[in-house]
């Protein structure tokens, strides 16, 4: 298993970045709930509280949960927030990932003055200096801190709809595209909160 490390972090800076965000998104790829960014600014001795940050996809729930509090207690500061999936449908799924992504940033106090965002592949239009890096989740602590919060707080919602609308599983599932979830589709058609301009979802209008 690949450790990230504080390695970038580091060397920004010496660079003179003093609040360095990494930034990670969950639910882009699934067919229903909203996509979910959070931004996080860890202190500069992360190492040596041994939280064993990791991309949130190599953890199963209960460590996500618990690394999630370890995280929110010890960050210099973080922001998560939610698009819909309502949004989604309206503008797309790139511009909706681009504008959590630009929402978690700039909600975080403090200001980060440099960010670190996984996955990216089109440059964000923000003020604040940037950096797009691939598998960052697997590579950065900042960014894998990140993706833990994203993961949870999205967890959490889809729970919530699993509890308005418990025939479609979404605690199981999360709004991915699980056999479970195309047989609950086909039986029952979408529910309020799928999104509606994918194509498996289009395909059973």
């Amino acid at each position: 298993m690949i450790v990230p490390t504080y390695d970038f972090e580091e060397r920004l800076a010496n660079r003179g970045f003093n609040l360095i965000a990494g930034v990670d998104e969950a639910g882009r790829g699934a067919w229903a709930g909203p996509i979910v960014a959070a931004a996080v600014i860890l202190p500069k001795n992360i190492l040596e509280l041994k939280i064993p940050l990791r991309d949130s996809k190599l953890l199963n729930p209960s460590q996500r949960e618990r690394i999630f509090s370890q995280i929110v207690a010890v960050a210099v500061g973080f922001s998560i927030k939610v698009i819909g999936h309502d949004y989604i449908d309206r503008n797309g799924l790139g511009p909706a990932n681009r504008e959590v992504i630009l929402l978690a940033a700039r909600t975080t106090f403090p200001k980060p003055d440099y960010l670190l965002i996984d996955n990216l592949t089109t440059p964000i239009n923000s003020t604040i200096p940037h950096e797009l890096i691939i598998k960052g989740d697997a590579k950065i602590c900042s960014i894998a801190a990140a993706s833990i919060l994203a993961k949870v707080a999205r967890d959490r919602i889809m729970h919530g709809f699993a509890r308005t609308y418990p025939a479609y599983f979404f605690d199981q599932h999360k709004g991915y595209g699980t056999t479970l979830h195309q047989s609950s589709l086909l039986k029952l058609g979408p529910s309020p909160i799928h999104r509606l301009s994918y194509k498996p979802i289009k395909n059973l209008i």
